[in-house]
């Protein structure tokens, strides 16, 4: 059996090396106010003694977290939402930073949404209810930069593969034509040319176009003006939106067999294991297709309605979304702590994959203030 080598020591990993690989590999939330992710308490210099994930923070928490020798606390939900006027130990956010302090604990709000890498909490449940065919509600756009550049044939397959080896991904290849009187590459006599009706002589070209990732930018331009034959190099850059096969936010699918509403919320209720749930009024229509985002849905849910989605699964709905939605989709709010369930998990096994010489924990803790009597 073979592991994946550590890409860092483990007495080298800092604070700062765990964050900068997240923002590199998972999509953070453009949240608003106080609510973005980002360090909230500690210094991100220190090394890394141990990782604890969690969903909320609590003191209850924090002492999970000096208890299992963690000083990174990974946590999906910022606990104060508008900036503090004073950090007493009676209120519960002044409290929670003081410990941290006290403690020397660096607090990381991860509001993230790994439905783009298609393993987020969403696609956790459309597992559990058994969606089929599924797809993104929105597909994602990722800024890239376009790179275009020209060069004789023979030489593209070692610029190719140069290029790719830095990040880019070479999206098309194809031959052009190119006036010899303007071309900046010596030695023009060992290729052969073809006249114009003009008179002018022209040669056959390749022209690649590549797909570069904003973060290889620098490198792969480098690359590109140490490895190009030519000693002017002609090449075109432009940044670009670019659709993501597959991946985005939310999921969307379709049940195995079509359920009447009535029978479709107890199937959801006992897939998800859930106390409760919110929910538009019945109305005469089976549900056959199903749209799921395990997060605040109201932002997608225009989105939904477009697309005529028998039912929708979300939270962080309003009022009056219930009145517009009401007729048109079953809307179901599965509340905020049930959408987040599974998500310690993902983020565990997203880091494993590059830390794996750390400890790095799911929190046990029970974080969840909210209850329910059950009839």
């Amino acid at each position: 059996m073979t592991t994946k080598a550590p890409r860092y020591s483990p007495t080298a990993v800092t604070i700062s090396d765990v964050i900068n690989y997240l923002k590199q590999n998972v999509q953070l939330q453009g949240q608003h106010g106080m609510a973005r992710s980002g360090v909230v308490v500690g210094d991100t210099d220190n090394i890394v003694t141990g990782i604890l994930i969690a969903l909320d923070i609590t003191e209850a928490l924090l002492d999970e977290a000096v208890e299992n020798k963690c000083n990174f606390i990974i946590v999906n939900q910022s606990f104060f939402t508008q900036p503090l006027a004073k950090i007493t130990p009676e209120s519960y956010a002044g409290g929670c930073i003081i410990k941290a302090i006290k403690y020397k604990l660096t607090i990381y709000i991860f509001s993230t949404n790994l439905d783009h890498l298609g393993q987020g909490a969403s696609h956790r449940i459309a597992h559990l209810i058994e969606l089929q065919e599924t797809y993104p509600i929105i597909l994602q756009k990722v800024s890239m930069y376009r790179l275009t550049t020209f060069l004789l044939p023979h030489a593209a397959k070692h610029l190719i593969q140069s290029l790719c080896q830095v990040g880019a991904v070479l999206a098309t290849e194809q031959l052009t034509a190119v006036a010899v009187n303007d071309h900046p590459v010596l030695g023009v006599e060992a290729v052969s040319y073809f006249p114009a009706q003009s008179g002018l002589e022209f040669l056959q070209e390749s022209q690649l176009t590549f797909m570069v990732p904003m973060f290889c930018k620098e490198r792969i331009m480098q690359t590109l003006l140490n490895v190009h034959p030519y000693k002017k190099v002609t090449y075109y850059l432009e940044q670009v939106e670019v659709i993501v096969n597959n991946r985005g936010s939310g999921v969307l699918g379709s049940l195995p067999i079509e359920l009447p509403d009535k029978y479709f919320l107890k199937y959801i209720k006992t897939k998800l294991n859930l106390s409760y749930l919110q929910h538009t009024s019945y109305f005469d229509r089976p549900i056959k297709t199903v749209a799921v985002y395990a997060g605040s849905g109201s932002g997608l849910l225009q989105e939904v309605l477009n697309k005529k989605i028998d039912a929708f699964i979300t939270t962080g709905l309003q009022y009056e979304q219930f009145l517009e939605a009401n007729g048109k989709t079953l809307l179901i709010d599965i509340g905020h702590h049930a959408t987040r369930l599974g998500l310690k998990k993902l983020i565990l096994a997203l880091l494993s994959k590059e830390f794996n010489n750390i400890a790095i924990l799911r929190s046990k803790t029970i974080t969840n203030p909210i209850h329910h009597i059950n009839d």
